[in-house]
């Protein structure tokens, strides 16, 4: 049985891999969305205060009985919301990844991702995989990459790797409110920056780098110099 068209960890060394980064606390609570079959969350009640676990498919309720008095199983989207947490953990779905990850709360995470996805995330400027979701991603976090997992660690196998990171919050800072200028920027990742400005209709700036070659935070200082200007797309 797929789980909504994801797969299902059945390895538990990757579990523990996963519960053992992330490192939860006897006095924390963490949020698991996704618990499947609960492989990790079996390993979460023993090392956690409290965990909540959040899942979409009903269908998967045999499988969530019977779990450790100080687990909670919400049934539900965890893209609606989540409840307070101290850390979060999740093998995430794969086509929800993006969605995820930009509306997490802001405590420490570790995720199971495709590996091509979290490669992006921590791609470096100018390399062939940097683009928005590497800006948005390392703004917003302290990403490690901490090790990829072959597909048969799920069942049945997916096409693809397993990647697990694991992230730490930044504080907020000068990228909130300049997200629409990265996009419309890394529309031309190819492109100089003053030509990508121009297609994407703000004044150039007299800057020769191409976009993909820009950091993260030089980006998040160009879009707050056009913002601040006036400079409309």
């Amino acid at each position: 049985m797929r789980r909504l068209g994801q797969h299902f960890l059945v390895d538990g060394r990757v579990a523990k891999f996963m519960v053992d980064a992330l490192a939860p606390g006897r006095d924390e609570t963490v949020v698991e969305i996704g618990p499947g079959r609960g492989i990790i969350t079996r390993l979460l009640a023993a090392r956690a205060g409290r965990v909540v676990a959040i899942e979409k498919d009903r269908r998967l309720e045999p499988f969530l009985k019977g779990l450790p008095g100080n687990v909670e199983v919400v049934w539900g989207d965890a893209l609606e919301g989540l409840p307070p947490c101290d850390r979060l953990i999740s093998n995430v779905p794969f086509y929800i990844s993006s969605k995820l990850l930009f509306s997490l709360p802001p405590v420490p995470a570790v995720l199971g991702l495709q590996r091509e996805f979290a490669e992006r995330m921590v791609a470096e400027p100018g390399s062939r995989r940097y683009g928005r979701l590497s800006v948005n991603s390392q703004l917003r976090y302290r990403i490690e990459l901490l090790r990829s997992f072959p597909p048969e660690v799920f069942s049945p196998p997916p096409k693809v790797w397993l990647s697990v990171v694991r992230l730490e919050p930044r504080e907020p800072g000068m990228w909130e409110g300049t997200e629409e200028v990265v996009r419309k920027l890394f529309s031309y990742p190819g492109r100089t920056v003053d030509n990508a400005l121009k297609l994407a209709g703000f004044p150039p700036q007299g800057i020769k780098k191409r976009v993909r070659e820009l950091s993260p935070r030089e980006v998040v200082e160009l879009s707050v110099k056009i913002l601040s200007s006036g400079g409309k797309g």
